[in-house]
């Protein structure tokens, strides 16, 4: 097997984790007309299917362990570049969840100046490449591809590069957890060959979310577009 096939089957899987995961949870979720009996059901399908998400794959390793320190349900206070230190504009709730010990599968939601913002992510480690990834889906059609690695055992950087209306861009996502119940991070953003500035910073706190809510959300604004999050 070639590598690039190696890769291509790998991403293949992660999408199939997270759509399998979401469609889990979009089957929890309420219906007006649904009945008792059907809104029970549907939430008994989606624990099941969790509890089978949770199961360790004989593939897993020590790299894709170290994931796991993510997962949980989360609220956050979001500080966007430009608030007062005392006064950030964005709340936010996501809610990350282990995929069979290989990734972690994150629902996202953030209210922000600009209103709602709701995005999916899967983080995991290509065992091909051997480099940590961060896919990011969110409601604006906008698909990106960070690369990670570990600056120390509490601390996940994830990079990305692109073109931007002809422009070069590069973002960078700081993940850090100084406690159990708590987790920071933080976006910075630059064009061309600028330093990177301060995009936003997020302070987490453990929670308990109803089924369906999380979210790592992240914006960023780039030339002739509508402001865009990414994660975080």
């Amino acid at each position: 097997m070639s590598v690039r096939t190696g890769q291509l089957i790998l991403k293949g899987m992660i999408l199939l984790a997270a759509l399998t995961w979401l469609a889990a949870l979009a089957l929890a979720q309420p219906q007006a007309q649904g009945g008792q009996e059907r809104q029970s059901l549907a939430q008994a399908a989606a624990a099941q299917q969790e509890k089978r998400a949770a199961q360790t794959s004989p593939f897993a390793g020590p790299e894709d362990e170290r994931l796991g320190i993510w997962t949980g349900a989360w609220e956050e206070t979001v500080r966007f570049a430009g608030d007062p230190e005392d006064k950030p504009s964005g709340t936010g709730k996501w809610r990350a969840m282990p995929f069979y010990g290989l990734y972690v599968v994150i629902n996202a939601e953030l209210k922000g100046p600009e209103g709602l913002y709701h995005a999916h992510g899967v983080m995991a480690f290509d065992h091909e490449s051997k480099s940590y990834h961060l896919w990011w889906f969110d409601d604006g059609a906008n698909i990106s591809d960070y690369t990670g690695t570990w600056k120390d055992d509490t601390t996940l950087v994830f990079e990305l590069t692109r073109t931007s209306n002809g422009k070069k861009f590069r973002e960078r996502i700081t993940y850090m957890k100084p406690a159990d119940d708590e987790v920071h991070y933080k976006i910075e953003q630059a064009f061309g060959t600028e330093p990177f500035k301060m995009y936003l910073e997020s302070s987490a706190h453990r929670t308990a979310l109803g089924e369906g809510q999380g979210g790592n959300q992240q914006r960023q604004q780039q030339p002739g577009q509508q402001r865009r999050r990414p994660p975080g």
